[in-house]
């Protein structure tokens, strides 16, 4: 019963969400492209016996990529993503090597297309993703169901212990819950999932290796830089607000933003026009700086390689309650001083092993920014303390992606032996 009334309710909603998708279409063709994906058909060649793996939006299709290469060649994989930059990066991580679609939306009629085109003999869903309709069916069709680099924020359990009978219920049809720390394991049995389908592995994002980009310019020896990246709406007037008042004290200094969205990026170009301040869209790094003094990047994939050139990056998500915050370890693992927001819900555990060991700045409200910013550059010493403890950590807490995919590798072929007995 319960199930069928979340499913009347997504159906009351459905409208809505095809309305959305339409919208959000103007700004990115890529949402409305292979729309009937949405629908759970699919023009693609079916595979039988198929690990599908399911990560939202870009941050999870970054994070699952360690765990997800190792049974490539192993087993067929289908991997389902619900954004279109998620979609765009996936298919230039894995080319052909696996099937990349869209996720259906999670109605119990469009999963069960799905689950009957593509036969899956195991479902991984990456981090926060707890999809009600998937969990059923699968679990209705003995599919075993993995939570990966699992988390639950504050916020989270909140809301699923409003509804805490029909959490309950669908949680207690998942397999295994890989979690990220021990808080998060406490937050799962706060919710009723049992302790013994609980492992703390912690996180895969540690494992994510930087990328040594030589770039043939000097734009970055010769200007000082205010890196600002995965930038969201609102936060893009306050950096660029911290950088106005940062010219006062380094007058040649030039800014780069890489939003998180980048269908964002006209948006943010009229912020500096109203500015006054001469800006461009660049959708590569050999751009310079002659005829600008800010740089809005509109592609994925760069940050690795601007971490590297960059001394002092701040990282968006994470000035407003209800973005959250975002990965922080790319950056340090790049050597680079980090600056966050005080809204890091979505890092909480990352974050607190980093500044326990004094290796980033925290501020507590968006007013510090240019401060945080000026103490950086201006002292050496602490800024390179801060990136030697950066990258201590990181050490220290390296290996979760070969537990995690020794756990579902466990699990798949104790399900096949026992299929087979």
């Amino acid at each position: 019963m319960m199930i069928l009334i979340y499913n009347l309710v997504l159906l009351i909603f459905l409208p809505i969400m095809v309305t959305r998708i339409v919208i959000k279409g103007f700004k990115d063709r890529d949402y409305l492209s292979n729309f009937i994906n949405r629908f759970g058909i699919y023009k693609d060649s079916s595979k039988d016996n198929l690990i599908w793996f399911h990560a939202v939006s870009l941050g999870e299709v970054i994070g699952s990529e360690k765990i997800l290469r190792k049974f490539i060649g192993l087993k067929e994989i289908i991997l389902t993503v619900s954004t279109p930059t998620g979609l765009r990066h996936a298919q230039k991580l894995y080319d052909s090597k696996i099937t990349i679609v869209y996720a259906p939306w999670d109605l119990y009629i469009f999963v069960w297309l799905f689950i009957k085109k593509f036969n899956p003999i195991c479902l991984v869903l990456f981090e926060t993703e707890i999809w009600p309709s998937m969990i059923f069916l699968c679990s209705k069709k003995n599919i075993p169901i993995i939570l990966s680099n699992a988390r639950l924020s504050e916020s989270s359990l909140k809301k699923y212990l409003s509804f805490s009978k029909f959490s309950k219920y669908i949680l207690s049809k998942v397999s295994l819950v890989l979690a990220q720390s021990e808080s998060h394991v406490k937050r799962f049995i706060q919710i009723g999932f049992p302790k013994e389908r609980l492992i703390q592995v912690g996180s895969v994002k540690f494992d994510t290796s930087p990328i040594n980009h030589i770039n043939s310019q000097n734009i970055f020896a010769e200007n000082k830089i205010f890196l600002a990246t995965s930038t969201h709406e609102q936060e893009d007037e306050i950096v660029i607000e911290s950088y106005v008042k940062l010219l006062k004290d380094f007058p040649s200094m030039k800014l780069i933003i890489v939003p998180r969205h980048p269908e964002r990026c006209s948006s943010i170009l009229n912020i500096f026009v109203k500015k006054k301040i001469k800006a461009s869209i660049e959708s590569n790094l050999d751009f310079d700086f002659e005829n600008s003094d800010g740089i809005i990047l509109n592609s994925i994939g760069k940050l690795n390689s601007l971490y590297d050139l960059a001394d002092v990056a701040f990282i968006g998500g994470s000035l407003f309650s209800k973005y959250g915050g975002h990965n922080i370890i790319e950056p340090a693992q790049n050597r680079c001083a980090i600056i966050v927001g005080p809204f890091m819900m979505n890092f909480e555990d990352v974050l607190n092993l980093f500044k326990d060991a004094d290796a980033c700045v925290q501020i507590k409200s968006y007013f510090e920014l240019s401060k945080a910013y000026k103490e950086l550059m201006n002292n050496n010493e602490l800024r390179i303390n801060m990136i030697d403890n950066a990258v201590e950590v990181i050490e220290k807490n390296r290996g979760s992606s070969e537990t995690q995919y020794k756990c579902i590798s466990d699990l798949i072929n104790h399900e096949i032996s026992d299929s087979n007995s």
